[in-house]
């Protein structure tokens, strides 16, 4: 299924830039999500629509530590009823294995996995996009968002640990250990992850309320049952985009047997566009095209339905940030 990342967490991020109209009109532009989608959907946004969201939000804040800020702020009760079902489980072992089993009714960029050993338990993280701004802001806000919850769960301050980025330190690392406060901030590791003192696992959570544990995880298993029979509707559409050449919007809703208006309201739902995905298509199809010697940059323009290589190249340098003929160099 396609990545994508539920709006709450993009409210979040309007909310740490304390935005006004004319800057969340800006935060935005070119998402494929309007301002009452964002203020009052419970959907999700895809994955070109976040990325665009996170370039423009960087491009608005006067901090290079937007994504930590956002991610302090992510405490259990953002996290939907998976956040639910942690803050009422009975210990902080159990909080973290919901965490990473239902990570998926939250967002499909990254998956969550938890291993145990004597010495330590470790939440990771695994994006399964390459790295780039995007992710990076989102490692930052997990991580961060991860440490926030667990000072909830433990009901008092984390005293040991560590946080785990995969990447150098920033030139502004000394933000990472104010907003880590407590635990070590280790970069260049191998992977992205939480890790605490394996006894942190035996506390106790204070909220801990049985059923309020077991209608959360009802819900969150009938999200995950709905995402593994039907996926979303805009897992369809990009089914039928992929499998069609240059399907237009009627094509798609005739295949899908709803009527187009219907088609453009429950994708806004979504957080998302036809054309947005149409573009995404494209965008993988381009790529996967320019990897193979014989087509030319004016050939695969023509395979995606572009009438001028011009206009392709425009198209490419807005999803790739770069010219065709560089992407494809060695």
């Amino acid at each position: 299924m396609s990545p994508d990342l539920a709006l709450t967490y993009c409210r979040m991020i309007a909310q740490t830039l304390e935005l006004d109209d004319a800057g969340l009109t800006t935060l935005l532009e070119g998402t494929g999500v309007d301002a009452v989608a964002l203020q009052r959907g419970e959907g999700f946004i895809d994955w070109p629509g976040a990325r665009r969201l996170i370039a423009n939000a960087l491009a608005l804040s006067p901090r290079p530590d937007l994504a930590l800020r956002t991610g302090l702020r992510a405490l259990p009760a953002m996290h939907g009823p998976m956040g639910m079902a942690a803050m009422a489980s009975a210990t902080l072992r159990d909080a973290m294995g919901l965490f990473a089993r239902f990570n998926n009714t939250r967002t499909r960029v990254f998956s969550t996995h938890l291993r145990e050993d004597r010495q330590a338990i470790t939440l990771r993280l695994d994006f399964i996009e390459p790295g780039d701004y995007a992710v990076r802001f989102l490692t930052e806000s997990a991580l961060a968002s991860a440490f926030a919850c667990h000072i909830v769960l433990r009901g008092r301050p984390i005293e040991d640990g560590a946080v785990h980025f995969n990447y150098p330190p920033p030139e502004y690392a000394a933000l990472y250990r104010e907003a880590f406060a407590g635990i070590r901030v280790v970069f260049d590791a191998p992977a992205v992850a939480l890790t605490l003192p394996a006894h942190y696992g035996d506390e106790p959570v204070p909220s801990h309320d049985r059923e309020l544990l077991w209608m959360a995880v009802r819900q969150c298993e009938a999200r995950q049952e709905a995402l593994r029979r039907h996926g979303s509707l805009s897992d369809q559409v990009l089914t039928r985009l992929r499998g069609e050449p240059e399907p237009d919007l009627e094509a798609v809703a005739e295949a899908l047997h709803i009527s187009p208006r219907t088609l453009i309201r429950r994708l806004k739902a979504e957080g998302t566009r036809f054309q947005a995905l149409r573009d995404r298509t494209r965008a993988q199809r381009a790529a996967e095209l320019l990897g193979l010697p014989h087509y030319t940059v004016a050939a695969v323009a023509r395979e995606l339905g572009y009438t001028d290589v011009a206009s392709f190249r425009r198209a490419f340098r807005r999803w790739y940030g770069t010219r065709p003929r560089d992407f494809r160099r060695p």
